[in-house]
């Protein structure tokens, strides 16, 4: 398929309104297919690690205000829990819900918030069961956590930009030599031969300092 070819498609492609990354897309795994699974595999990679990390401060800090609306609405802790959970989609707190809706005692329920939220579950779980046994009002703790969850998240952002810049070098380091060496590899430029043991190698030596990097800049404080 022809330079001119590909310009029309794509030209016809943006008159019609659509995105071209697609096309573009399309176009770069029939051309470099090695490449494009390579790039695919780190995309689904990336994707499920993000999953795995579980709820951020600020999907804590958005489920506990939610449960500080209801009881401001004048719901009962356990419905306030109830509907909290039902909108949030970050906070995994289905047993949460599950526990509040059978009436289950105080000690099941104050667990399951403590598995949902890794930053304040547990404080969570503390000021639900000492209210559910002393009548201690609930909203004021899940106020004042709520508060904490929000300024953890903001702190975290500002980390994250902070270290951006080391972040970019690190991929740009790690990622051009690797880069480089794909493109000639797919384009046939060099042969590997019996130096693949190196190269496999050295792509792991980058691998490895790009996951101390990563792992330094994502552990918490």
């Amino acid at each position: 398929m022809g330079v001119l070819t590909i310009a029309a498609v794509i030209g016809l492609v943006l008159w019609a309104g659509s995105s071209p990354v697609p096309l573009l897309g399309v176009f770069a795994a029939l051309r470099f297919p090695i490449l494009a699974l390579l790039l695919v595999a780190a995309w689904v990679t990336q994707d499920w690690l993000r999953r795995d990390q579980g709820p951020t401060p600020d999907d804590e800090a958005q489920f506990l205000e939610g449960v500080v609306t209801e009881l401001h609405g004048g719901a009962s802790p356990r419905v306030a829990v109830i509907r909290s959970a039902e909108r949030s989609t970050a906070v995994d707190a289905r047993q949460a819900m599950r526990a509040a809706s059978l009436g289950l005692d105080s000690t099941r329920l104050a667990a399951a918030l403590a598995t949902a939220m890794p930053l304040n579950g547990r404080l969570a779980g503390a000021a639900w069961a000492i209210s559910s046994e002393s009548g201690a009002p609930f909203g004021p703790v899940m106020q004042l956590l709520s508060q904490r969850a929000a300024e953890r998240g903001r702190l975290l952002r500002e980390r994250r930009a902070l270290t951006a810049q080391a972040r970019a070098s690190a991929w740009i380091v790690a990622g051009l030599p690797m880069g480089l060496f794909l493109v000639l590899l797919i384009s046939g430029r060099v042969d590997v031969g019996p130096s693949l043991p190196i190269a496999v190698a050295g792509a792991a030596l980058q691998l490895l300092g790009v996951a101390i990097v990563v792992f330094m800049l994502r552990s918490r404080p």
